[in-house]
């Protein structure tokens, strides 16, 4: 049987005529008299009699109207309920973030956000990858974006794009690009040994034949920026992360020679599904600026 059937039959007898059941379901009156038999056909039984003052359902019919309505009763209801799912996804999600990662995911993840999903809110934290990668075992973030490779491999990983280095300088250098060697008697600004950004400085400058001196350990973006921008020393970051400060003419960006970069992904639990969450990571999939 036929759910579609059995809501014609329900307005057949309701309404006591084919002609009239057809306007309340809006389709032909030929289309109301197939379902009907379609019905006595499968059940082998006649469900309705065509008499002068109208249609009446048969006992067969009566029975089957019993469980019609509450076949079509449950269906209603199921709709209602999955197009509650279909609906705009709601709650917090807690994002975690490495803070040399939040320039390149919050601007336009923010942005979207607020355009397509206005019911969900973001709960933000920034830490280093080891303890982003504990909160998100014990339960207290729901995704983290983190440079690539990172010691999470128990967890999924999406991968979201390569990230170009840039050499960071002083305003007033004027270069586009730079021979990473002829910078080997520079001091650099540069990241505690756990965090990522260590890593790319001392990788880079190993492919161009040196060990670069570091000047001042810097905790945050921040503070490397205003280092370099009174001068202290260079540093090597995404270009999206220095951006503010070169439209503001405190900064300029060079392209290293050789070309330096690294990769950025966040990890999720799979176990932990949520609307909201998978609303979350498919903005961070289609706008992550790398």
């Amino acid at each position: 049987m036929e759910i579609r059937d059995l809501r014609v039959l329900v307005a057949v007898v309701e309404t006591r005529g084919m002609t009239r059941a057809s306007e309340r379901l809006h389709v032909v009156q030929s289309a109301v008299s197939q379902s009907v038999q379609r019905l006595e056909r499968e059940l082998q039984v006649p469900l309705v009699i065509r008499r002068p003052d109208g249609v009446r359902p048969t006992e067969a019919g009566l029975a089957l109207l019993e469980h019609a309505h509450r076949i079509l009763s449950e269906a209603d209801r199921a709709r209602e309920e999955l197009m509650a799912f279909a609906g705009a996804a709601r709650g917090t999600v807690r994002l975690g973030l490495l803070p040399t990662a939040a320039p390149l995911v919050l601007g336009r993840l923010l942005a979207r956000l607020v355009a397509e999903h206005p019911g969900i809110s973001l709960h933000l934290e920034e830490a280093l990858a080891p303890q982003l990668v504990d909160r998100l075992g014990v339960g207290r973030l729901d995704v983290i974006v983190l440079f690539l490779p990172a010691d999470a491999s128990h967890f999924p990983v999406v991968k979201l794009g390569r990230v170009p280095l840039q050499v960071t300088l002083p305003a007033g250098t004027g270069s586009r690009t730079v021979s990473l060697a002829a910078l080997k008697n520079e001091t650099w600004i540069s990241f505690p040994p756990a965090n990522p950004g260590r890593e790319w400085l001392h990788t880079a400058c190993a492919k161009a034949g040196f060990e670069p001196r570091i000047s001042h350990e810097v905790e945050n973006l921040s503070q490397a920026k205003a280092f370099i921008a009174a001068g202290f020393g260079l540093a090597l970051m995404p270009a999206a992360a220095a951006e503010p400060e070169v439209s503001a003419g405190l900064l300029e960006l060079a392209e290293p020679r050789p070309a330096a970069a690294t990769e950025l992904g966040y990890f999720y639990d799979p176990h932990q599904p949520s609307r909201a969450v998978a609303a979350v990571r498919s903005l961070l999939e289609e706008s992550t600026a790398v």
